[in-house]
């Protein structure tokens, strides 16, 4: 989150994390002191199989994605999509976006 925005957001005081079992994901919700969703974000890894000698093969990073949601204290959301589509060449992009729903 970009730092003269901080003061514009809820802040969470408690925190549930789900985490995906057949994928490298997790899911963080914030909540507030009402117990209302403050805080969203989402992070996904997809691996591929690779090999150094077609003998031994292992999972190597090949997509990276991530977003992350804030709760303004005007009740709209700050969301901060960032993906990763080449790790050889560090192609990251980041876009901010403000939307009137928590993203999903």
């Amino acid at each position: 989150m970009p730092l003269s925005l901080k003061d514009l957001v809820v802040t969470p005081i408690s925190f549930d994390v789900f985490q995906e079992y057949e994928l490298l994901a997790d899911r963080i919700c914030g909540r507030d002191d009402t117990n209302q969703p403050c805080y969203s974000a989402f992070r996904l890894v997809q691996t591929q199989l690779r090999s150094d000698d077609d003998e031994v093969f292992y999972e190597r990073p090949a997509y990276a994605e991530s977003l992350t949601s804030w709760l303004l204290i005007d009740e709209r959301w700050l969301i901060c999509r960032t993906t990763l589509a080449s790790f050889e060449n560090a192609g990251m992009q980041s876009s901010l976006s403000v939307s009137d729903d928590m993203p999903r």
